[in-house]
């Protein structure tokens, strides 16, 4: 099913909700991080101003411990100063580390690192001297202001790195804190994206719900609606899925097969449909497996005969065509078909009823053709037996010859009698025999894809004989579909006043024409262009229906949409034939 309008925005709005999501846990993530490295700065920073008060601890415990050792002379003061000189210069080291990132502390550093190892160097020689017995000379060095001067210098550039790593600090606070605000914003509107999305979604599903529930009953009424409609059909259905099984048999189709749908329902199609040739009792290709593998309209081949539950034969004409659904796919296929039966003994009786009067009008012919020499013959028999001096054998013959003409002469009256039609004519509609026609061929029709056009202009009933006219109709019809063959098209228009008190019927068709080597032989008695299939007869036998009822049949080609179109014209008065003149041309012909 193709995307609604609805279903693009509702696709959109949480295409962008879940980018919203996407954008804000990588900000949130993006400020963690930062977080977490001002955090670390933070921590850094602290270990810095930390290390410096360690560094400023030992320089004040080594001069504490000189400065108890010079004036005590015990040696229990001389651990801080070993100690703070053992661990000074690595304090420095990992000062040095610290503040690799930041020059002016780099700076700083060395400017450290020089001041401390000349307080140490001083406090060594004090304490050099006061070991080799000089200890006037060791508190005199004391008492020079070049050791305060140092640890001067010493605190002076241990509180400037200090100062330095508190602005650091602040920085980084503010940072951290920074962070922290837009980590909590980022989890804030996360949630309230993540909330407004699910209330969005709830709505949404309620009302989806709501559409599909609604949906759902008008699927479900339509199918009742589409369910009664084809099993109100008087044709036979049976529809399948798309793997070919049966879904839905009407109690047509469940007559025709010999079994219920409880018997049928989830079957393959070829096991329940099977059809054959009605001639070559050859099995047929069923028509779903074609509609399933083409997706087109499938119609059976002519003399088809359906296999009953039973082992009965029932000849058939059916359609097969593709169920689709929205986007145009195949979902499954409908199988219509009727029981042609009554239609074949139709077009059998019509066949039987063509020969009868082909053989009719022939034998009318002959007999016509004959009844003229019987006449001569006869009068030279007369004219024999009025010879002189015939001997009375000669005589006797001829007496007999006689009554034997006559015989021969009746059976000829007798059969030029049976041509002539004894039912009266009468008022007909001839739109209403054209509609007749086309009804006893639809199936014919619609098996082939054939299109009909009519265009059939009121007009006053004709005094015709109905049954005349209506296989004049038929032979035009069943003629013009054998020439346009499959998917072809077909036009039959009744006109009036195209002549002056004339109705005309004009069968068109779109198909390959009449090679003009045999249009001056359409009207001849046995003459076919319809090899192995025709008589020859069916226009013989119109155009003579035609001329009878004092009109015309005729033939011409016409220029169509693009091509040649073919058209039969029969042409009458609104009063060619009565029942007094009918009597006339029986009474003539049997003369």
């Amino acid at each position: 099913m193709p995307p609604t309008r609805r279903h693009i925005q509702i696709v959109a709005a949480f295409a962008a909700f879940l980018l919203l999501l996407i954008f804000n846990g990588w900000i949130t993530r993006r400020e963690l991080i930062n977080q977490e490295r001002a955090a670390a700065s933070v921590a850094h920073s602290r270990e810095v101003k930390y290390a410096l008060a360690e560094t400023r601890n030992l320089v004040l415990e080594a001069e504490t411990g000189q400065r108890g050792y010079l004036y005590t002379g015990d040696d229990r003061y001389l651990a801080p100063y070993k100690g703070a000189e053992a661990r000074v210069r690595g304090d420095l080291d990992a000062l040095a580390q610290l503040t690799a990132d930041n020059p002016r502390q780099v700076a700083a550093i060395a400017r450290l690192r020089r001041l401390v190892g000349a307080k140490f160097n001083e406090l060594g020689r004090t304490l050099a001297l006061y070991n080799a017995g000089h200890a006037a000379q060791a508190r005199a060095l004391v008492l020079t202001d070049v050791g305060r001067a140092l640890a001067v210098q010493i605190n002076a550039e241990i509180s400037g790195m200090q100062s330095e790593e508190d602005r650091l600090e602040d920085l980084r606070t503010a940072a951290y804190r920074r962070n922290s605000r837009l980590t909590v914003t980022s989890v804030y509107v996360t949630s309230a994206v993540a909330a407004l999305g699910l209330l969005l979604l709830g709505l949404a599903i309620l009302r989806e719900g709501r559409l599909r529930e609604r949906h759902g009953r008008h699927l479900v009424e339509r199918e009742e609606w589409f369910r009664a409609t084809l099993t109100s059909l008087g044709d036979a259905v049976i529809a399948t899925d798309r793997e070919g099984r049966v879904t839905f048999v009407n109690p047509i189709a469940e007559k025709l097969l010999g079994l219920e749908m409880g018997a049928l329902e989830g079957k393959q199609i070829e096991d329940v449909f099977r059809i054959f040739g009605e001639y070559s009792h050859k099995p047929v290709e069923n028509p779903v497996g074609r509609v399933l593998e083409l997706g087109l309209v499938v119609g059976l081949a002519n003399h088809t005969v359906l296999e009953r539950s039973d082992g009965a034969l029932v000849p058939i004409e059916d359609s097969a065509s593709p169920i689709r659904d929205d986007s145009g796919g195949i979902v499954g296929v409908v199988l219509v078909f009727r029981d042609a039966s009554g239609a074949r003994k139709t077009q059998e009786l019509m066949r039987r009823t063509e020969k009868l009067a082909a053989a009719a009008r022939l034998a009318a012919t002959m007999a016509h053709e004959i009844n003229n020499p019987l006449e001569a013959v006869g009068n030279l028999v007369y004219l024999a037996r009025l010879s002189p001096n015939l001997p009375d054998d000669v005589t006797g013959y001829l007496s007999a010859a006689e009554q034997e003409l006559v015989r021969v002469s009746l059976i000829a009256r007798q059969t030029l009698g049976f041509y002539r039609e004894t039912a009266e004519a009468g008022p007909a509609d001839l739109g209403e025999l054209v509609r007749s026609v086309l009804a006893m061929h639809e199936n014919k029709l619609r098996a082939r894809e054939i299109v009909v056009e009519t265009e059939l202009a009121p007009c006053p009933p004709v005094v015709v004989l109905g049954g005349e006219i209506r296989q004049v109709l038929a032979n035009l019809i069943s003629n013009a579909a054998d020439a346009v063959g499959t998917g072809g098209r077909i036009r039959v228009s009744l006109r009036y006043g195209a002549s002056p008190g004339c109705v005309q019927i004009v069968v068109e068709d779109d198909g390959a024409g009449i090679a003009a080597r045999d249009r001056e032989r359409l009207f001849e008695p046995f003459f076919t262009t319809k090899k192995d299939v025709g008589t020859g007869l069916g226009l013989w036998v119109s155009r003579e229906i035609m001329t009878r009822h004092g009109g015309t049949l005729e033939f011409e080609e016409r220029n169509g949409a693009g091509s040649m179109r073919t058209a039969f014209i029969a042409t009458m008065p609104l009063h060619g034939l009565t029942t007094s003149q009918d009597s006339e041309d029986i009474e003539t012909a049997t003369a």
